[in-house]
């Protein structure tokens, strides 16, 4: 198991104008390679290959130099290296450990991290879960004890010594769940620290930690709520921090639901997705980058969406511009947007950005103020911060994407 020993990284990355993103189709045809220009804002495909199965979940090894898919339908990873044009080679598939007395999984979820060198994922049935790690060469495999529940997202802790598992179905009454595995240099997926139950949390999608400080976010799919989770804190197990993601002027014919969360590389902004059929609505809270507490909607953004699709939020992995990935809202696009803090941008009654044609397709929302009153962007110079797109590109109409990941 010394593969899953941390390494010091002895390079430094510079930031360049040129980003690069992977997304694949649920559907398993396509794997597909996009570029961003950060100073031009667009977002393009460079390359696309045939995949081997369904793309639903994807994660890099440590060296960036690999990148590894999820096929639910019949638990296999496949294991592709990026050639220095990005494009995919497939370099083979392999079986994830059996479980639950089936091959076959409504959700195979990736994650890695920072602190080792294992691919680590959760593959649930529904009623069914396990966890699992590997070696980035496919080798060494570990799984933890199969789990009544469903499993479907994974949290690091600030070191690296425990991942968080988020488990929404763990009791008849849907309770949501958070067992903590400790992970140790040798790691074996059977150290349990304990299992967090939120009495007063259900049916939760997504589960994303703070990379400095004890503190879990949580996005809630039905009541579309942000629930904040200080995990130093026992007390506060059975009370969290809550936040409404959707504004009152919404139309309340319109059902949503919340399927995604992500955090910046600054630390200080904590995107949301929410959507219903014909709406999707992004919201950029403002932490406090030090503590991690949530201090306010710093900015609120829609678009029209289309089809029944989970929309996936993935953070970019610089600094600058607070960069998040959009998979799949609307269907088979993808949109990268960002932060613009303070800089003034006219705003005309329709909702886009004047002499921004490309990238109308985003309408600015009011995210309201203190005490009853709201902050007011009809039609003039508006200096708060808002949310501004770098490009999106359509890959496949009507094909849902799964998670995408940045690989610079």
């Amino acid at each position: 198991m010394h593969f899953f020993l941390p390494i010091a990284l002895l390079a430094t990355c510079t930031h360049s104008l040129l980003h690069h993103l992977a997304v694949g189709t649920m559907n398993g045809q396509v794997l597909y390679s996009l570029e961003m220009d950060d100073e031009a804002r667009r977002v393009y495909m460079i390359a696309a290959r045939d995949a081997a199965g369904a793309a639903s979940s994807l994660a890099l090894d440590r060296s960036k130099r690999h990148l590894f898919s999820s096929r639910p339908e019949d638990g296999t990873l496949t294991r592709y290296s990026i050639t220095p044009t990005y494009e995919f080679i497939n370099e083979g598939s392999m079986s994830i450990p059996s479980s639950c007395n089936t091959t076959t999984f409504t959700t195979l979820h990736l994650s890695s991290s920072t602190q080792n060198l294992g691919i680590w994922g959760t593959a649930s049935t529904g009623t069914c879960s396990i966890l699992f790690g590997l070696t980035s060469d496919g080798y060494t495999t570990i799984r933890s004890s199969e789990i009544s529940g469903d499993i479907h997202s994974l949290a690091w802790s600030p070191s690296g010594s425990n991942l968080h598992a988020l488990d929404s179905h763990s009791s008849p009454d849907s309770k949501t769940s958070i067992t903590n595995f400790h992970i140790a240099q040798t790691p074996s997926l059977t150290d349990i620290v304990g299992i967090n139950v939120l009495e007063n949390v259900a049916n939760a999608s997504k589960i994303v930690a703070h990379p400095t400080q004890p503190t879990i976010y949580l996005v809630t799919r039905d009541s579309n709520e942000l629930v904040v989770l200080p995990l130093d804190d026992t007390a506060s197990k059975d009370t969290p921090t809550r936040f409404k993601l959707l504004p009152a002027s919404l139309d309340a014919s319109m059902t949503f639901h919340t399927s995604s969360l992500a955090l910046s590389a600054s630390r200080s902004t904590l995107w949301t997705l929410s959507q219903s059929d014909s709406q999707a609505v992004v919201n950029a809270f403002e932490l406090d980058p030090a503590t991690g507490a949530v201090l306010r909607v710093a900015a609120r953004a829609s678009w029209v969406a289309r089809g029944n699709g989970e929309g996936r939020l993935t953070a970019a992995t610089w600094v600058e511009g607070d960069v998040v990935g959009v998979a799949n809202s609307p269907v088979g696009y993808v949109t990268v947007l960002g932060l613009d803090r303070g800089v003034a941008a006219k705003v005309v009654g329709g909702g886009a950005v004047e002499g921004e044609a490309p990238h109308a397709f985003l309408v600015p929302m009011d995210v309201g103020g203190g005490a009853g009153e709201r902050r007011r962007w009809w039609r003039r110079e508006a200096l708060a911060a808002r949310v501004m797109s770098f490009g999106r590109t359509s890959l496949y109409d009507y094909v849902d994407l799964g998670e995408s990941v940045w690989m610079d």
